[in-house]
C-alpha cells in the first residue's frame, strides 16, 4: 500500500480513538478535531462512555456513536485511526495496545499523537509492515535551520495566543479568529505548534516533540509557512510563561514567532493550574510578563484582548466573571465560542491593528 502524505490523511474518514478519557477536557487533542474536523469521523473508541454519542458527552459534535472497540467501528468505514489524547509519557499504555494492532490488522492507517512510537513496539512495527500502513507520527521533529530572526523581513501581521495553562482554549481562540478573519474576506494563516492545530490545518508541528535548540527554527518556519500570501498570521501558543513544565516552550514561540499582537487565554474561575496543580498568579502579572518578554525578540507586542473559556457557565455567570476579569486586566474579555465572540475578537484586533500601524518594529531592510 502507498504511503499517504500528511493532507490525505487527515482527508480521509477515521475513527477517533480515546479508550479510558473521552471528554471535553481529558481528551483534549480528540476534542479538538470532533470541533473542527468531526464532519471526517465515523465513531469514537472509548469503553467507559460506549452506547452514548459524541454530542451526549462533549455538548457538540452530533450522534457520532462511541462504542467499545475499534472492531466495532469498521462496518461504519473509517480508513484511519487518530490518537486522540497526549500523554505525559514517553510509554504506550499496555491496555492501549491490542486497539492499535486491532486498527492495524483491520488496514487502518493511524496518526500517533504520543511521544512513545509504533516502531518501538515489535508486534505494532511487524503489523504495520505486514498491511503496508501508513502511521503519522506527530511528535517527530522535522529537520529546520536555527531560528535567524527572518520573522521580521514578513509583510504579515502576527498574532500569537498566549495564556496562563494548558488547555484552556490558546488553539480554540486561534483557530476562532483564523475562521473568522477568513470570512471576512482577510487572508489569514494558521501556525499550529501542537497535533490539535496540526491535525485540524493540515500543517505545522508538535513543538512540544522538537529538541530544544531548533524549537525556534521550527517555529520560525511553520510562521513563515503560515504567511505565505496572507495578511494575517495567528500562531497557535503553548502551555504558559508560568507554567512549571511547559514555561521553556511558551518562551520560545513567544520570542521566535515575534508577534505584532498577543490575545491572552484563560479559563474563567481557574486559580491552579490543572496537571502540576500550581497557583496561577494574578493575570495582570502573566499578561505583563508576556508583554515584557516580548521586546526581547526584537518586536515588542502588547495583548489587545483576553479570551476566555467558559465551559460550565450560565450566561449572567459568565458575564459577571467577565467584568471583574476586565476591571482587573483593564482590557476586553470574550468566549469565542459564545454567540459573536469570534467576531469580537477579530474587530478589536483589527482596531489594534490600525492604532498601531506605523509604531511597530518593522523588518531589516
Amino acid at each position: 500500500m502507498a504511503q499517504l502524505n500528511q493532507a490525505e490523511l487527515i482527508d480521509k474518514k477515521y475513527v477517533l480513538f480515546a479508550e479510558g478519557c473521552f471528554g471535553l477536557f481529558t481528551s483534549k487533542i480528540g476534542a479538538s478535531v470532533l470541533r473542527y474536523r468531526g464532519d471526517r469521523c465515523v465513531a469514537v473508541v472509548d469503553s467507559g462512555t460506549a452506547g452514548r454519542t459524541v454530542q451526549d458527552v462533549l455538548g457538540y459534535g452530533g450522534p457520532i456513536p462511541i462504542v467499545s472497540r475499534v472492531e466495532d467501528a469498521l462496518h461504519l468505514g473509517p480508513e484511519v485511526m487518530v490518537v486522540g489524547k497526549g500523554l505525559h509519557s514517553g510509554d504506550l499504555p499496555p491496555e492501549w495496545k491490542p486497539h492499535f494492532l486491532a486498527a492495524v490488522r483491520s488496514g487502518l492507517h493511524v496518526i500517533n499523537s504520543i511521544h512513545f512510537r509504533l516502531a518501538d513496539d515489535p508486534d505494532i512495527a511487524r503489523a504495520v509492515r505486514e498491511k503496508g500502513v501508513t502511521v503519522w507520527e506527530t511528535k517527530d521533529a522535522p529537520k529546520v535551520p536555527l531560528n535567524k530572526a527572518r520573522v521580521l523581513d514578513l509583510d504579515a501581521w502576527i498574532i500569537h495566543t498566549c495564556g496562563s495553562d494548558c488547555n484552556i482554549g490558546k488553539k480554540t481562540a486561534g483557530l476562532e479568529i483564523w475562521n473568522e478573519a477568513n470570512r471576512r474576506g482577510i487572508r489569514t494563516g494558521f501556525a499550529a505548534t501542537g497535533q490539535s492545530g496540526l491535525l485540524i490545518s493540515g500543517h505545522g508541528v508538535a513543538v512540544d516533540g522538537v529538541a530544544g535548540d531548533f524549537m525556534g527554527g521550527a517555529i520560525e518556519k511553520v510562521v513563515m509557512d503560515a504567511a505565505a500570501g496572507n495578511e494575517w498570521v495567528v500562531v497557535e501558543g503553548q502551555a504558559a510563561l508560568n507554567h512549571v513544565q511547559g514555561s521553556g516552550v511558551a518562551l520560545t514561540i513567544l520570542h521566535s514567532s515575534m508577534p505584532h499582537v498577543m490575545v491572552f487565554c484563560h479559563r474563567l474561575g481557574a486559580e491552579r493550574t490543572k496537571v502540576w496543580d500550581t497557583p496561577i498568579p494574578p493575570i495582570p502579572e502573566i499578561i505583563r510578563m508576556n508583554e515584557e518578554l516580548s521586546a526581547f525578540s526584537g518586536r515588542p507586542a502588547k495583548v489587545a484582548a483576553v479570551s476566555v473559556n467558559s465551559v460550565g457557565f450560565s450566561e449572567e455567570d459568565y458575564r459577571r466573571e467577565a467584568e471583574k476579569l476586565e476591571a482587573e486586566t483593564g482590557l476586553p474579555v470574550v468566549d469565542p465560542l459564545r454567540a459573536g465572540g469570534a467576531g469580537r475578537l477579530v474587530d478589536l484586533l483589527r482596531a489594534h491593528q490600525r492604532e498601531t500601524e506605523g509604531r511597530s518594529a518593522v523588518g531589516r531592510h
